[in-house]
Order: C-alpha cells, then structure tokens, then sequence
C-alpha cells in the first residue's frame, strides 16, 4: 500500500492558469492595501498618490454666466494635507455681477476635507468649511458667515492635475438663507514637503 499524503496533488490544465491570473491581479493591490492601512508604508511608493501628508494641493472654482447681465465667479484655494488623505486649507473669492446696481462679493474662509480614493484616477474630496462672506452692492453692503459643504469627485487627468464635479450646499450662519448646487473644480499638487 502507497501512501500518496504527501505527494503533491495532480494540477488540472486550467488551475495553474486561474493562480496566475488572480496573482497577477491582486499582487499590483496588495502593497498600496498594506501600505494604507499602516499609514503610509516604510517604503515609498513607486507612485505617490493625491492626498499623502505634506502635500499641497492648488485649486480654483471658475464661473461665468448670463443672466440679466452676467456675473464671474473665481475663487482660488490652497489646501494642505497633514496627515494621509485629510486636508485644511483657505480660500479667497472674488465674485462680481453686473447690473443695476452692480454687485461684488469677497469672500475668505477655512476648509477641511478627507479625500476618499476610489481608484487612482479617481476619489472623492468631501470638504466642510466656515466663511466671510462680504458683498456690496452700491450705496449698500452687507456681511455674514457662511457654512458651506461639498463633495467633489475628482478625476484626475494626469499625474498632479485633477479636475472635480459635485454637490454643494451653503447656509448663512445668521439664518438668513442658503444654497445648493453643482460646483466644478480644477487643480493641481505637489509635495510632499
């Protein structure tokens, strides 16, 4: 009697092609899983990725439009990444529409956002931020803060370019009114420093 426990086991023609291909896929996954979850790796990445810490990522908002008159839009903002995919940052916006009056907005705030990677072409970057918002419209002006929220997903083009789509909401702090919308976005990054 042979005992065949320790003989390695007859491999159909297919199995050893199945290993290969699931090897194949899962083996480019694995260290970018194990390098997230131990919060950045001992070992640089072969590819750094939009939200690792120290970066600064550069981006604006850009509207025009017709109404009765037109208005322009343009809000640049800076936002620094502290830790792993979570982000502070400022942002200073000029917005001018004309009319009878005319009317020009400035407006200066704070942000943090957290951004949600789904592949690396494209995530998600929820920001919640507080904001001056001071308008003038002649001989009037007015101000108040603003609590604004967006979730923008971005796509990234190429490496440290990306451009955004999303939902936002705004709400005066006073209770005076809010707004909703969809907001787009273009940017860059660099770091980390």
């Amino acid at each position: 009697m042979h005992d065949t426990s320790l003989r390695a086991p007859r491999c159909r023609p297919l199995a050893p092609l199945a290993a290969a291909l699931l090897s194949a896929i899962l083996s480019p996954a694995a260290p970018a899983t194990a390098q997230w979850l131990e919060g950045g790796g001992s070992f640089p990445p072969a590819r750094v990725a939009f939200g690792g810490a120290g970066q600064i990522a550069i981006s604006g908002d850009l509207e025009a439009h017709l109404r009765s008159g037109w208005e322009l839009r343009i809000h640049p903002a800076a936002d620094y990444f502290i830790i792993h995919n979570l982000s502070v940052g400022g942002v200073l916006g000029l917005t001018y529409a004309s009319g009878a009056p005319s009317t020009t907005t400035v407006d200066l705030g704070a942000r943090a956002g957290y951004n949600l990677a789904i592949t690396d072409q494209i995530g998600i970057w929820p920001r919640a931020g507080l904001f001056y918002s001071h308008t003038s419209r002649h001989p009037d002006s007015s101000s108040t803060a603003v609590l604004r929220v967006d979730a923008a997903f971005l796509y990234h083009l190429a490496p440290h370019l990306f451009v955004g789509l999303g939902p936002y909401f705004t709400q005066d702090i006073d209770g005076g009114g809010h707004g909703y919308g969809i907001d787009s976005t273009v940017g860059g990054w660099f770091g980390p420093l």
